[in-house]
């Protein structure tokens, strides 16, 4: 009786801790890009995650540029990119931005919300 509660205990830590999953953001497209007259510079990112819970059809990853959100979509073709376009003002050469991904996993008694947060990423402009 005693081994099989502490074997419970075990199992039930290693289900609360996650058992090891990782989730990554990888930032696919140039850090420089040419000055274009729309000012609308694509970004495209690659979110994988070993979480076995989680449910693929909640991820909504997002740019955050300062106060300002830009909802990503679907790479079409592509099973883990995502992509959108930021809007970088003429009068600067630089976007400062982080990629955030949110989503829900399956959990008891229901789906809980999570979401991961990459790295801080820079976009240089560059005159033609």
């Amino acid at each position: 009786m005693r081994k099989t509660l502490r074997l419970g205990g075990l199992m039930a830590a290693a289900l609360l801790a996650g058992c090891g999953t990782t989730s990554t953001i990888t930032q696919l497209s140039p850090r420089t890009q040419t000055r274009n007259a729309e000012g609308l510079y694509p970004v495209e990112i690659e979110f994988r995650s070993s979480m076995q819970a989680l449910k693929k059809e909640t991820l909504k990853p997002y740019l955050q540029v300062g106060e300002n959100n830009y909802p990503m979509r679907r790479t079409p073709r592509m099973e883990h990119r995502w992509e959108t376009l930021l809007p970088v003002p003429a009068s600067t050469n630089r976007a400062d931005y982080r990629v955030k991904v949110d989503f829900e996993y399956n959990a008891i008694p229901a789906p809980k919300p999570d979401s991961v947060l990459s790295a801080p990423y820079l976009l240089q402009i560059r005159e033609k």
